[in-house]
């Protein structure tokens, strides 16, 4: 059987499935990249394996080179910098999630559009994703809290749009207490070095395996969620850069362990 070979469908439809599929894997692995990053891409990605198809006459030498090196290529383009179980993790999602939209095209465009209307089935693989992503996305909204927290330290207080997050687990190595992340300006508004002096904590996360913070101690800081106030004292932050905050709702990171501590730091 001899098959036509449609160069701009096959890219179309590659592209399409591929911006699909890294789009839904960074919003499962919550690693978020910039939309254009993803278009790019996938567009350079697909671009790729048609010339690949046109040049190659062993099928099987095409299908090596894009399971081995344009498909990893992709991933690794879509979520660079990342820790290396998040491309071991996103290469396997995106096989997975490519498979099912493409097997989802397949099965409309044979058995319910009876090989017509092609251009239309693509089209509806958008709306499970599309379904898909917002109920994980109200999911994520729904357990994430957020409060207003008051930093102070002898006579200086400022507030802050706070998150609680349960990945943040740092411990300060040297009195064994939860910290806290804030952007740096907030260690400058309270002296800086010339106040705390130099007291670096170790951490990692994603992007940055093995890292170092800025890490100080407040006299307090006071935390209103929910119509309960309480407090720590003393408490320990750490200065982070600010770029982990652009964008965001708020302006701190709760350590996790202090907020499983709240029912004993009720303030009347």
């Amino acid at each position: 059987m001899n098959y036509v070979f449609y160069a701009d469908v096959f890219f179309l439809t590659n592209c399409y499935l591929d911006f699909l599929a890294v789009y839904a894997v960074g919003e499962l692995l919550n690693q978020k990249k910039r939309l254009l990053r993803y278009l790019i891409v996938s567009a350079v990605g697909s671009l790729a394996g048609c010339v690949l198809f046109a040049v190659l006459q062993d099928y099987d030498m095409y299908l090596l080179c894009m399971h081995f090196m344009i498909n990893p290529g992709l991933v690794f383009c879509c979520f660079f910098p990342a820790e290396k179980r998040i491309y071991g993790k996103a290469f396997c999602l995106m096989y997975f999630v490519v498979l099912l939209l493409g097997g989802s095209v397949e099965w409309m465009y044979v058995t319910v559009c009876g090989r017509t209307y092609y251009e239309l089935c693509l089209f509806f693989t958008l709306i499970p994703v599309t379904v898909f992503l917002y109920i994980l996305r109200k999911k994520r909204k729904s357990v994430q809290c957020f409060c207003r927290v008051w930093i102070k330290h002898k006579e200086k207080e400022i507030a802050l749009p706070a998150l609680y997050d349960t990945g943040n687990r740092l411990i300060d190595p040297y009195i064994k207490e939860p910290v806290h992340i804030v952007p740096k300006d907030v260690y400058e508004t309270f002296g800086g070095m010339e106040t705390f002096g130099v007291r670096l904590i170790p951490f990692s996360s994603v992007g940055c395996k093995n890292g170092m913070l800025q890490a100080f101690t407040v006299d307090s800081i006071r935390m209103e969620n929910e119509g309960a106030v309480y407090e720590i004292s003393p408490a320990v932050l750490a200065a982070a850069e600010e770029e982990i905050f652009k964008g965001r709702a708020y302006r701190m990171i709760l350590n996790s362990e202090s907020m499983e501590r709240k029912e004993e730091k009720i303030c009347t």
